[in-house]
């Protein structure tokens, strides 16, 4: 059984209500560390002080000595006295592992950039409500990009090639030899990036709609010296097949249930599809039926869905987005709309996402 905190009286409520907007508020200052290189200059110095720290990185003295004080009394940073105008600040534990280190496990520092994305979008997103229309994934800002690019890359990095592909043993020994690969919704690129990494035959076709993201791929893949092998191209997800080429995998990495059109952009990947390919999806570990109230993972995918996912994929006309939670029997019936045989759950553990394999 699920559980949350206590909602069974007002006072209960209340107390949750509280720790959200602690959460959110707290969520902007970090994004401010970020910006300004704030973490990263302690970490530097080891030791600092604020008028060390506004000289190394030009932070105006007054909102520093303010950002410093919220830091330590969050506990992102310690303090080495009572006067935050002399005392020497240092990080806190699990602050670099989670703020600094891009590609490592517990990295969360696209959670902030979410924070700041939403805040930027939300009088669009408001408005939606009144007149159904959709709001532009560019309407949320370049921090849109830097969060989803943040939040997955560790993943990429540390379980694509370690964890997820093993449990499809005839896709690995077909990239081991050179596959064509197409990955769809790419974003800043870095899954086809480590694809390309770890498979030095392959060639990867990477697709997204949004230009920024795309030329942060390119940008990407040149800095990983695998840009002779991956291209990065504009593209609907819907238009993914070229007459000259057919991929032996294809990948939907967390954006499925965003597409517009979801069924024509399986449609599009299963005619794309070389001989004994194999179409992959990557998307939310929803509840497999509504379960309510749900817990603190459940709870996080709703609200996702309805200021981020549904908003974004409704721009389209004629939109039929699912948004963040779309279920195991939803998925199938959009495999079978598409023409697939069937959907494989493939036995990968993963506390946000599950992994379907769709059968042509």
């Amino acid at each position: 059984m699920t559980t949350i905190e206590d909602t069974t009286t007002a006072e209960g409520l209340a107390g949750r209500l509280f720790t959200a907007a602690l959460g959110v508020a707290e969520l902007f200052t970090i994004r401010l560390g970020q910006v300004h290189g704030l973490y990263r200059a302690v970490d530097d110095a080891g030791s600092t002080t604020a008028a060390e720290l506004s000289a190394a990185t030009g932070v105006e003295p007054r909102y520093l000595q303010e950002w410093l004080q919220s830091q330590a009394i969050s506990g992102l940073l310690t303090v080495d006295g009572p006067d935050i105008g002399s005392a020497p600040f240092a990080l806190a534990p699990g602050v670099r592992q989670t703020l600094l280190e891009e590609t490592g496990p517990f990295y969360s520092g696209g959670l902030p950039a979410i924070a700041a994305a939403v805040g930027r979008a939300f009088p669009h997103v408001e408005a939606a409500f009144t007149t159904g229309a959709g709001v532009p994934y560019v309407d949320y800002g370049p921090e849109a990009v830097t969060a989803q690019a943040a939040l997955n890359r560790p993943a990429y990095v540390n379980s694509l090639v370690a964890d997820w592909l093993p449990a499809l043993p005839d896709v690995q020994a077909r990239l081991a030899a050179g596959a064509q690969v197409a990955d769809v919704g790419t974003g800043a690129g870095w899954s086809a990036i480590e694809l390309a990494k770890a498979y030095p035959a392959v060639r990867v076709d990477g697709y997204d709609n949004d230009e920024d993201s795309i030329s942060r791929a390119r940008r990407n893949a040149a800095e990983h010296g695998v840009s002779d092998r991956v291209d990065f191209e504009v593209r609907d997800i819907g238009e993914i097949t070229a007459p000259d080429t057919r991929y032996e995998l294809i990948t939907f990495f967390e954006c499925l249930h965003d597409v517009a059109h979801p069924v024509d952009a399986l449609v599009a990947a299963r005619r794309a599809l070389a001989p004994g390919g194999t179409v992959l999806v990557m998307d939310e570990n929803v509840d497999e039926t509504l379960v309510a109230p749900g817990d603190a993972v459940q709870r996080f995918f709703a609200a996702a869905s309805v200021i981020w996912c549904t908003p974004q994929g409704r721009v389209d006309t004629g939109s039929e987005v699912i948004g963040a939670v779309l279920r195991p029997a939803r998925l199938r019936e959009l495999a079978a709309e598409a023409g697939f045989r069937s959907v494989d759950v493939l036995p990968i553990e993963h506390p946000f996402w599950r992994f379907y394999r769709l059968n042509p």
